[in-house]
């Protein structure tokens, strides 16, 4: 009598990696298991049928189930395998089941059934950029004023400012080199007016600012724009300590002649 291979399927997680540098699992599920023989756990079996589904799958079912077309072949017995199930949609759970064949073909049973919830769709809308102003200057301070934005875009609240000011003008490429500003405010509601005042400036500096919003998926915002100021000189002139008092000598010459009165002039 020909035995039936039955092969056991186990969840190894998720694992699959979304744009960008952060690892998602939103839409993809690997799933491993060990493998059967052709006879029990004698020979090598000769094709698996691994099949998923977003409804508990059972042995009337597993037919109706989709299947993956890129199921390994069948290892030696006792040897893990492992295939990642990918173009899933995110939030939703999915159960997967196989069956194993040998040369003939007869065909297991079904496998234990696992499930998995693929995670939430990533974040991958960056808030809109911040547009920032310079309020007022002191010699060793500046104070910056915006509008705050929305965590996607316009909508909801950002999670934290990322203000930072240099002596150079700050570009997207210089952005990371500027120093950062210390005791930013926590985000407001979009629409409201918000500010910073930026200390420990030298005087008679020209300084230029920029910021960028975070959201809690940790995108951020475009740079904003980079207003520039120039502190200002509160340092008076120095007191004069020599003043004195001094003295000129004048002299002249009179060309002036004294001429005798007329006889008329005597007369009166």
């Amino acid at each position: 009598m020909r035995l039936h291979p039955v092969v056991s399927l186990a969840l190894t997680g998720l694992v699959a990696l979304a744009t960008g540098a952060r690892a998602e699992s939103w839409n993809s599920v690997t799933v491993s298991w060990t493998a059967p023989g052709d006879d029990g756990m004698t020979g090598v079996a000769s094709a698996f049928d691994l099949r998923y589904s977003t409804s508990p799958i059972t042995a009337a079912s597993f037919g109706s189930a989709t299947r993956w077309t890129s199921t390994p072949a069948p290892a030696a017995p006792g040897t893990t395998q492992s295939v990642t199930v990918t173009g899933l949609l995110p939030s939703t759970t999915y159960y997967f089941a196989i069956e194993t064949a040998d040369e003939v073909p007869n065909w297991s049973s079904i496998s234990n059934v696992v499930s998995r919830t693929t995670s939430p769709m990533p974040d991958a809308v960056r808030p809109a950029p911040l547009t920032v102003a310079v309020t007022s200057v002191t010699d060793s301070s500046a104070s910056l004023g915006w509008t705050a934005v929305g965590d996607d875009s316009l909508n909801g609240t950002v999670s934290s400012y990322d203000i930072r000011y240099s002596t150079s003008p700050i570009t997207a490429t210089s952005w990371s080199g500027a120093t950062q500003v210390t005791g930013e405010p926590l985000p407001a509601a979009p629409g409201t007016p918000q500010s910073c005042t930026v200390r420990g400036l030298s005087r008679e500096v020209t300084y230029f600012f920029a910021a960028r919003a975070v959201d809690d998926a940790g995108n951020l915002s475009a740079l904003s724009n980079v207003p520039s100021v120039t502190t200002l000189d509160s340092m008076p002139p120095g007191p004069i300590t020599n003043l004195s008092v001094g003295f000129v000598w004048l002299g002249w010459h009179s060309s002036l002649a004294i001429r005798p009165r007329s006889a008329e002039a005597r007369g009166r």
